[in-house]
């Protein structure tokens, strides 16, 4: 996949490889603009009736029958009217604009325009164009390409490593197929270079001289290397900027080095921080080297807010761990930053609270999820479902990044931005900063655990103090440490897992989805695998709701960075991520999350899984459990049972 992509963008001009990375990531722009476009797909049928004179009952009948609307287009767009078929070819400017344009029109009359442009585009299609737009149009395109596909492809793309390797080798005698592989690297493809590798890391056998075979491996080694260099860049820069297609464009028109300039910036969430889970205090200060800083670990809904002063006032924007602009759900805590900032451009972070206006104590973070999404009597929802914004890190100030500072730096800028900001919960106020204190001892640090509990919190986060304490987008890292009650005890503590399949219910659940079969994210090898099927912890409503959620992304075959080896009556994509909690992990045959085939030709499984009612709306499938931390947990479990 990646050496198709690689095919499909080398050597375009900069404005065609913007528009191809939109198109094949199935996007009008940039997630964090939340523009959606997720055209009904009555609407493109509608459209198809019109250049083909199908009706749209017997349109209706055949998509049900076919399960995609990209497929059923390819089937019946061969018979448009003799009238369309004087038409001009389809461009990928044309395409996108089209699309954007759709995208973009609201209003009464936006219906009627949509399906103009609809028309324009479908009548000028061959068969498997009108596949793919119809698929774009639906927010479906089920091309399997992840963030990472894409990255991967551009650090091979963009690196002019390989173009001085293939000049360096060309004049070495590597046999027929390893100079055919030499002559196949200027594409920049995988497929050559790690043909190129196997080949000369054989010794035995080898027919090169075995002088001639160490200087060419050492060069494709080194090639090796400068793409994983260029890839984590790219990585880095997508984190704190999360916008392939900007900077694709960035790299091919200022070069591949400038990407490390793509830097944090107002108005573009960056990709959050996440921690690392312990067993126990003692363990977090001996991995942190004997100190801590240790914060309340909050349950609520983490917030990035970015903070502008302009010409004619403040401009604030809320994102969520998503990436999702939820300004307008929560304009209490819009007000509050705009009245407490001081300071010019600015990105905070911290955890958004329902709290008891009469106790001040804090409430579930069931409570707060009532404003989620809401469009409808949101200021009532407000007064109903008061919230405190409490802050524990500053990534952006005055314009200047300060993701590559130490946490106490960082934590410290909170006060500055924010005068008379104390740690204590202020329920008229509506802003605090984060409870902290540096541990050093054990003693020490369980007492503050226990405090945090007390205080309506689900635990601790402890977060370094070191000079090299940075805060890392998008990753997960030991600079942060969760800990909370149920790490000390038997599982049972939550798992955040991945929507991969679902099972057909029967008797009451007929209808319905009886069971889901459940994933989790291997970060190394960037693919979702099982680790259980989740039938239990479902109300009705529940049920019925889960058809709505998932509806949306129902696929006939799983994608291909599943990894399953169960069936299941339809598969998803990877997009819903519900809590889930479980008796203990243990190894199974048919479960592939952690699967080893060199070892015992088992993976993890979660025995006893229930759904504790939570949907995670807040983190995407990348963000769920991986794999490490099951087995992790799969080891404190072990330890605890000795």
């Amino acid at each position: 996949m990646t050496d198709e992509i690689i095919s499909l963008l080398y050597e375009i001009d900069p404005e065609d490889l913007y528009i191809s990375i939109r198109l094949i990531r199935g996007e009008v722009g940039p997630g964090y603009e939340g523009v959606d476009l997720g055209i009904a797909e009555k609407l493109i049928l509608k459209a198809v009736n019109m250049i083909t004179s199908i009706g749209e009952d017997e349109l209706s009948n055949e998509r049900k029958r076919i399960g995609d609307i990209g497929d059923t287009l390819e089937k019946v767009i061969i018979r448009k009217n003799q009238a369309s078929l004087f038409s001009e070819p389809l461009s990928m400017d044309r395409v996108f604009n089209n699309i954007q344009k759709i995208a973009r029109k609201e209003g009464r009359a936006s219906q009627d325009v949509k399906l103009k442009i609809i028309v324009e585009m479908l009548n000028d299609s061959e068969p498997v164009e009108a596949k793919y737009i119809a698929r774009s149009l639906a927010a479906k395109m089920r091309l399997g390409i992840s963030t990472m596909t894409v990255i991967d492809s551009l650090s091979y793309i963009f690196n002019t490593d390989i173009d001085n390797a293939v000049e360096a080798l060309s004049d070495l005698d590597l046999g027929e197929v390893g100079n055919g592989y030499v002559k196949e690297m200027i594409s920049h493809r995988t497929k050559p270079l790690y043909g190129l590798i196997e080949i000369l890391s054989k010794k035995k056998g080898c027919p090169i001289d075995p002088y001639i075979r160490e200087q060419a491996l050492m060069v494709v080694q080194e090639v090796r290397s400068s793409v994983s260099e260029l890839r984590e860049k790219i990585e880095r820069a997508y984190n704190v900027h999360p916008d392939l297609a900007l900077i694709a464009r960035s790299m091919a028109i200022d070069g591949p080095e400038r990407v490390i300039d793509i830097s944090v910036k107002a108005g573009v969430p960056l990709r959050s921080m996440l921690g690392e889970r312990s067993k126990s205090i003692e363990d977090i200060l001996l991995k942190m080297g004997g100190t801590a800083a240790f914060e309340y670990k909050y349950d609520g809904l983490r917030i990035q807010a970015h903070i502008s002063k302009k010409r004619d006032g403040v401009d604030v924007h809320l994102y969520s761990r998503q990436l999702e602009d939820i300004t307008e759900q929560y304009p209490d805590v819009v007000d509050v930053l705009k009245k407490r900032f001081s300071g010019d451009d600015c990105i905070v972070e911290g955890e958004c609270v329902p709290v008891d206006r009469e106790t001040g104590s804090l409430l579930p973070f069931q409570v707060i999820s009532r404003r989620r999404g809401r469009k409808f009597d949101l200021m009532k929802k407000v007064d109903e479902v008061p919230v405190q914004l409490v802050l524990f890190d500053c990534l952006m100030h005055n314009a200047e990044d300060k993701t590559l500072r130490p946490f106490m730096e960082r934590r410290g800028i909170l006060s500055v931005i924010f005068p008379q900001i104390s740690e204590e919960l202020e329920l008229k106020g509506g802003l605090s900063l984060s409870k902290m204190k540096i541990i050093n001892d054990i003693p020490q640090g369980e007492k503050f655990f226990e405090q945090a509990l007390e205080n309506g919190c689900e635990g601790i986060m402890a977060k370094s103090t070191s000079d090299t304490s940075f805060y890392q987008a998008g990753k997960r890292g030991w600079n942060w440490i969760k800990f909370k009650r149920d790490y000390r005890s038997e599982l049972n503590d939550t798992l955040d897992l991945v929507v991969m399949g679902g099972y057909h219910g029967s008797g009451k659940r007929r209808g319905l989805y009886g069971a889901l079969l459940m994933g989790v994210w291997n970060e190394n090898d960037r693919r979702y695998e099982t680790l259980c099927k989740l039938g239990t912890g479902f109300t009705d409503d529940i049920l019925e709701d889960l058809l709505d959620r998932l509806e949306p992304y129902k696929i006939n075959a799983p994608p291909l960075e599943y990894s399953a080896r169960m069936e299941a009556d339809v598969f998803f994509q990877p997009r819903v991520v519900l809590e889930v909690v479980g008796a203990e992990i243990s190894h199974s045959p048919i479960h592939t999350a952690g699967w080893k085939p060199s070892v015992d030709d088992t993976g993890y499984a979660l025995r006893f899984p229930r759904f504790t009612g939570r949907f995670r709306d807040d983190k995407g499938p990348d963000q769920a459990t991986t794999v490490s931390e099951v087995e992790r947990l799969y080891g404190l479990q072990n330890k605890r049972s000795i």
